[in-house]
């Protein structure tokens, strides 16, 4: 049912994504007639994800990974998924764990997913607001109607995505709220994936083959067909 919100709220007209509300108001001119205008505004998604969950069942709490806390229950589990949602409802902020779906058109023009070792998932949400803010449209139609058209990253209602709570196990709440709190922070202040990667992990980022992304790497070969296809 879900997958099914989803695909109908990314449906690439938007017709069926558009949210419309109608606000209309009426003035007196200077002979007493009346004077309506109304204003549309219509919101399109341009991606979707799920809300945010955390896997406290009896299975979820039965963590292979540590046997030391097999079963545990850590304390304040609930209000990191409450903080998270919270987030992600006021500032339209989900991360990858809250499976982000994109419509093939959107992905290509923010340049595909992130090549970076962290933070990729910031990153694109990132992108994917940026695209939302610069694409808001308004358009008179007449001299009483105006409409505006805008996008927005979607929340999908209904049963959230779960992810495991092996790490708050193992290392706790405020142990995990106070780093992932602070990598968030130093990002948004300008330090790089790579020396944010070194940071959490105690290691250099992984090797890279190309200076290029994969990403890059394609779009290099389309363009070289293109100008080879433009010379002949």
């Amino acid at each position: 049912r879900d997958l099914k919100i989803c695909d109908t709220l990314m449906t690439t007209d938007g017709d069926a994504a558009a949210a419309t509300s109608t606000t209309t108001t009426t003035s007196n001119d200077i002979d007493g007639s009346k004077d309506s205008s109304k204003n549309t505004t219509s919101v399109r998604a341009n991606s979707c994800a799920f809300s945010f969950g955390i896997d406290t069942s009896p299975e979820g709490l039965s963590n292979p990974f540590c046997s030391s806390s097999v079963g545990y229950f850590p304390p304040g589990i609930k209000a990191v998924e409450t903080t998270a949602n919270i987030r992600t409802q006021l500032f339209s902020l989900p991360y990858g764990d809250q499976a982000i779906s994109i419509a093939k058109s959107v992905f290509d023009f923010v340049g595909g997913f992130p090549d970076q070792c962290l933070m990729e998932d910031y990153e694109l949400v990132a992108l994917l607001r940026k695209r939302a803010s610069l694409l808001t449209t308004t358009t008179t139609t007449t001299t009483t109607t105006t409409s505006t058209r805008r996008e927005q990253l979607k929340i999908i209602p209904g049963e959230p995505a779960l992810c495991s709570p092996r790490r708050w196990q193992k290392h706790g709440v405020l142990f995990v709220t106070y780093t992932n709190s602070t990598l968030v922070n130093l990002y948004a202040g300008g330090m790089s994936a790579d020396d944010l990667y070194r940071r959490y992990y105690g290691r250099a980022p992984p090797n890279r083959d190309s200076a290029l992304s994969p990403w890059e790497i394609e779009m290099e070969k389309i363009n070289l067909h293109l100008k080879a296809s433009t010379s002949q």
